[in-house]
């Protein structure tokens, strides 16, 4: 092999992003950040297919004992919000029982004196990135009345529901990204 072939072998393992300006839409699993005078390890990737080609990502993030999920979305705008799950039963029995009895959820939830209002019903698949076994959910999402802060109850099929609360995150938040190799 020669020094034209190691050049060329060089060339070819190319990143898919600019090692000079990563990007918060760059992130993967392995990845690290700071947010909020803190440093966060990226454990884990998921991936939400909502049909008709468009797609959302969801990393698993950690920082010292705090977990926490960050949510990337690229339609027209890049849209990231951190996700805190919470106990779905925390929601209260109003929310619960209403679902019970229409097999869907309230217009409007007030969780931790902040009412959320309905603004999506998304029927979609999810997949850990290191699998190829998708799995189909319901989510219901929701936005206070400014739209800073959300809460999003996912169904997975009959009797498992999943709750988180979050706040929207803008890009220039999230600084010192870092691949780690």
């Amino acid at each position: 092999m020669g020094l034209f072939d190691l050049f060329k072998k060089k060339k070819e393992e190319t990143t898919h992003y600019d090692p000079t300006d990563i990007k918060v839409s760059d992130i993967e699993k392995g990845y690290l950040f700071d947010y909020n005078m803190e440093t966060w390890s990226v454990q884990k990737m998921g991936e939400y297919d909502w049909g008709d080609n468009h797609f959302s990502r969801e990393f698993l993030v950690v920082s010292g004992t705090k977990n926490r999920y960050l949510s990337i979305e690229e339609d027209d705008v890049l849209e990231i919000a951190l996700f805190e799950k919470i106990k779905y039963r925390k929601l209260g029995s109003v929310v619960i029982d209403y679902f019970r009895e229409h097999e869907k959820f309230p217009d409007q939830i007030t969780y931790q004196d902040t009412t959320y209002y309905l603004e999506e019903i998304a029927p979609g698949f999810y997949r850990d990135v290191e699998s190829e076994n998708w799995e189909e959910l319901m989510s219901f999402e929701y936005e206070n009345e400014e739209g800073d802060k959300y809460l999003t109850i996912e169904q997975w099929g009959e009797e498992e529901f999943e709750a988180s609360i979050g706040i929207e995150i803008k890009a220039f938040e999230i600084s010192d990204i870092l691949p780690v190799s």
